[in-house]
């Protein structure tokens, strides 16, 4: 065991050798010399650091850091597709290098690729597959993907894991995170930005993507989700042929997306393609509640003069209920140039610390937002707005939820496919569909009618639970463990009027919930008709009307108005 400590140390030291040689060659010396880590290398490789630092300088420092990570190899091109969700803490310069990112590395050997199958379904190759290509499809950072055939002629695709890569990646995890640790200690400000924690939710999220079982799972759900749409084609899953580190698909035959010249060789219409696409990625949000979440082209195919291919599921958002109006309030306000919404919905959705200047944060976002809404559609970007946002949120401290993150990316990806195959796409003309369609919903007879029957049962649990509480209560009493001080006077006289005051404020929320409700109802016009008006409507009309007069009189009556 101490042999195998001693022998890991040397690999984990060698390897962050490695890596600080790369950085130097890079122009990252005073850094690494900020750090106290220059020793590791030898003096004539500081000297040539120093002199790469200044030959470096004319290419950005997002650029250089870019550059790095492709040489470092798959963990660092894997950090930073990650960090390309993260606009709330990165400059916006590092979020559109990291978006360049290639996840495409040198491939491995076909004998790798048999053995890490035979490893994980404990059989020979030859008793699961007819054939298996021996050239890759692809090869990204973590798999390689190579053509087969089933023993039941299915053809197919399988995406195989790297072998020994788990180990790979723990170590570089590890090097990271005492990288992390240095920065923070030696460069405070670097704080700013949290390297520790940014080191740790990648260690997570790279660690949940390379069980392939989980991407199959989420796979075979947006394949059942989309079943009902012919525009969309998602793989089958083939469950007997996927496990931790394999998944076998269904071979999809198709044209990357951002191969324009091909796809117009081949007739198809690039603005239909471009529409279907976001068409599809708001319907995930808004509709289904979990999206795709890596719209790179390398990830879309386009099979058919309307049909499109989504591949590699990976990494997904999920967004809850409350997100999706949330979001509909958003993409809603941005196109009727809705100040007071978006701040109140922004405000609203981003967890606020107890010292936020609040009024300082409206000024400033409605300045931003003022700027954005003086431009031209062509000129404006959804995905840059909502960046801007997210780093205006953190200046004031304001917690961004994770699912706005990658929905920006996503839309920044979007953005740049719209502007390849047909630039007058407009992202927020394609949003408004759906987020109106759920705005509509939210004050619709049905969500009213679901709103009541949520509030009866929390009466009804009240109900049930009060003999037990008002048992305990008196338990307490007799134990003489129970206390009240009445510290004014006349309190009992207070708390009746308390009591009478909600009642009234109660029946007053009612009235207006039917009226609100019955005004809905005469605008949509559903349902059975009464003189050529919806007789629902009439009827909550005339219910309210009732039970408004009866709440005047009542007030009228106790003589306190």
């Amino acid at each position: 065991m101490t042999f195998l400590r001693i022998y890991l140390a040397y690999k984990n030291i060698q390897r962050l050798r490695q890596i600080i040689t790369i950085l130097i060659r890079h122009g990252f010396y005073p850094f690494i010399e900020r750090i106290h880590l220059a020793k590791l290398v030898s003096f004539p490789q500081r000297i040539v650091g120093k002199k790469a630092f200044t030959e470096q300088e004319a290419i950005s420092f997002a650029e250089r850091t870019r550059l790095a990570f492709e040489e470092l190899g798959p963990t660092f091109i894997k950090f930073g597709q990650i960090l390309s969700t993260r606009p709330d803490i990165l400059p916006e310069e590092f979020i559109k290098e990291f978006l360049k990112l290639q996840d495409e590395v040198p491939q491995f050997p076909f004998q790798d690729v048999v053995r890490v199958i035979e490893r994980e379904f404990k059989r020979p190759v030859k008793e699961l597959f007819k054939k298996i290509d021996e050239k890759p499809v692809a090869a990204a950072s973590i798999a390689q993907v190579h053509r087969a055939i089933t023993m039941d002629g299915e053809r197919v695709v399988i995406k195989v894991q790297r072998p020994e890569i788990e180990g790979v990646i723990e170590a570089d995890i590890a090097i990271l995170k005492y990288l992390a640790r240095l920065f923070v200690k030696y460069i405070p400000e670097s704080r700013l930005y949290d390297p520790v924690g940014m080191v740790e939710e990648f260690a997570v999220t790279i660690k949940r993507e390379m069980d392939f079982t989980l991407e199959a799972s989420y796979t075979a759900r947006f394949r059942k989700n989309h079943s009902d749409d012919q525009r969309v084609l998602i793989p089958a899953v083939y469950w007997n042929l996927t496990g931790k580190r394999v998944i076998t698909m269904e071979r999809i035959k198709g044209i990357k997306v951002d191969n324009v010249e091909k796809l117009k060789k081949s007739g198809i219409d690039t603005e239909k393609i471009v529409h279907i696409i976001a068409d599809v990625l708001f319907r995930q949000v808004f509709e289904f509640g979990i999206f795709h979440g890596d719209l790179h082209s390398g990830n879309i195919f386009v099979v058919g003069p309307e049909r499109v291919a989504f591949v590699d599921f990976g990494i997904v958002g999920m967004v809850d209920k409350e997100m999706q109006e949330n979001l509909a309030d958003i993409f809603v306000g941005l196109v009727s140039e809705d100040y007071e919404l978006l701040t109140k919905v922004y405000l609203k959705m981003g967890i606020l610390p107890e010292d936020i200047d609040e009024a300082s944060f409206r000024r400033e976002y409605k300045a931003m937002l003022f700027a954005y809404f003086g431009k031209p559609f062509k000129m404006t970007s959804v995905g840059e707005v909502l960046m801007n946002y997210i780093r205006l949120a953190s200046q004031y401290h304001i917690r961004t939820p994770m699912e706005l993150l990658l929905l920006d990316k996503c839309i920044f990806e979007l953005e740049g496919l719209g502007r390849l195959l047909h630039p007058e796409v407009n992202v927020l003309v394609e949003s408004q569909p759906f987020a109106q369609g759920l705005i509509s919903k939210r004050y619709g007879p049905e969500a009213m009618v679901k709103g009541a029957v949520a509030t009866a049962m929390e009466y009804q649990t009240f109900i049930h639970s009060f003999p037990h509480q008002m048992s305990q209560i008196l338990k307490k009493m007799m134990s003489d463990k129970f206390t009240i001080d009445f510290v004014h006077k006349g309190l009992e006289d207070l708390m009746g009027e308390m009591d009478r005051s909600s009642n009234r404020l109660t029946f007053g929320v009612i009235v207006a919930a039917l009226i609100i409700g019955s005004s809905l109802v005469m605008a949509f016009g559903g349902g059975p008709k009464f003189f050529g008006f919806p007789f629902l409507g009439i009827l909550g009309f005339v219910v309210a009307g009732f039970l408004g007069l009866w709440l005047a009189f009542l007030i009228l009556r106790s003589g306190k108005f």
